[in-house]
């Protein structure tokens, strides 16, 4: 007897049922201006959920102006972003998907250069760039930061979460937060960025404060039935350098605060702390730190995310219970019908949205 393979097996965590185990990665596409989605992001996200996509995480959303990467983010720190949003909202679910966004602070990352977009000098905020600690930028292209006071910190927790009442505004079926990467929470996490020495710096308790403030407020303004998302990484990739940083260790140890905390779901990532980070990809190669945290955190469910190139990979990440969910990213830019695709790779009959009924074939 044929059985369906895992990947195209729904799966429910809370309200929220994902018609198959496969999500597109957020990716930024530098394509807005003033925060707003324009008909690029419209036709980008609706053509992933015409070709199967179980559930799509729109791009890093700045909770805040001068949280954005480039001047070229999305954002959801108006309520005029609000109607955009949904119009993308709506049209994925008339198909059939779901969908989420990331909510997002770059911190020390913000006032970057976009990839292709031309901006004017006067359109970055290098005096608004912000960390946990002042003057250790990312890299020696970007601006150092200043030193968030206490009441900033708590300016920004209170953004996070008017940033999820604006998501669910617009009818978002999850968020997920940004704690990866390097951008603001990722910065608090690590040692490598985070040499404050009040509550919110020295040891994990208090470097991983600020998640688990920005958590609280996210989940109190986000309505209880619908999931919660954390995207993190789970190292620095820094052993080269002498020093404290940010390693699996430590993520398994948070992974277990969070999910008391109200988070539902666990992206596993890794990198993006540092310029000086050394690491070798491979196909798969994040899938290990995913395994660990659901190894050492029963009850939280966990994404897998990496180079995962294909169906027949993304089925056996999920029968070796490494992880519960796969996220591709680079995949869906190549072919947006990824999943469909990879159905066809574990013998199935690719579903399309209804008006592409007629091209259906295994």
């Amino acid at each position: 007897d044929f059985k369906v393979p895992l990947l195209f097996q729904p799966f429910t965590v809370k309200n929220l049922t994902i018609p198959n185990r496969i999500l597109v990665a957020p990716m930024c596409m530098d394509s807005s201006q003033d925060g707003f989605v324009s008909d690029f992001h419209l036709v980008s996200i609706g053509a992933y959920s015409l070709h199967g996509a179980g559930l799509t995480i729109m791009e890093a959303a700045a909770v805040a102006e001068f949280g954005r990467i480039t001047p070229g983010d999305i954002g959801v720190y108006r309520d005029e972003h609000v109607s955009g949003l949904k119009r993308i909202v709506d049209f994925v679910h008339a198909q059939g998907g779901k969908i989420g966004i990331q909510l997002a602070h770059a911190g020390r990352k913000a006032s970057d250069t976009a990839g292709y977009t031309q901006h004017e000098q006067s359109e970055f905020w290098p005096e608004n760039v912000v960390g946990p600690t002042g003057g250790l930028a990312w890299g020696k292209d970007l601006f150092p930061p200043r030193e968030l006071t206490l009441d900033e910190i708590q300016d920004l927790v209170k953004a996070f979460g008017a940033a999820a009442v604006r998501a669910n505004k617009a009818g978002m079926d999850t968020v997920e937060i940004h704690g990866a990467h390097g951008y603001l929470i990722h910065s608090f996490l690590s040692p490598v960025s985070n040499k404050r020495t009040d509550h919110y710096g020295g040891s994990l308790e208090n470097r991983a404060r600020f998640l688990l403030e920005v958590i609280k407020e996210v989940r109190a303004n986000f309505p209880a039935e619908k999931p919660i998302i954390l995207r993190v990484s789970a190292t620095d990739y820094v052993q080269h350098l002498e020093g404290p940083s940010w390693e699996i260790e430590q993520t398994v140890q948070i992974a277990k605060w969070v999910k008391d905390a109200g988070v539902d779901v666990f992206h596993v990532s890794s990198g993006g702390n540092t310029y000086q980070q050394k690491i070798k990809a491979f196909p798969g190669y994040q899938v290990p730190f995913a395994e660990q945290v659901k190894r050492n955190v029963p009850g939280l469910h966990v994404v897998a995310v990496g180079l995962i190139n294909d169906g027949v990979q993304a089925e056996k990440v999920l029968q070796e219970e490494k992880a519960d969910l796969i996220a591709i990213g680079r995949g869906f830019l190549r072919d947006p019908s990824f999943a469909l695709q990879a159905a066809r790779q574990l013998g199935l009959v690719a579903k399309h949205t209804q008006q592409y009924g007629g091209v259906q074939r295994t």
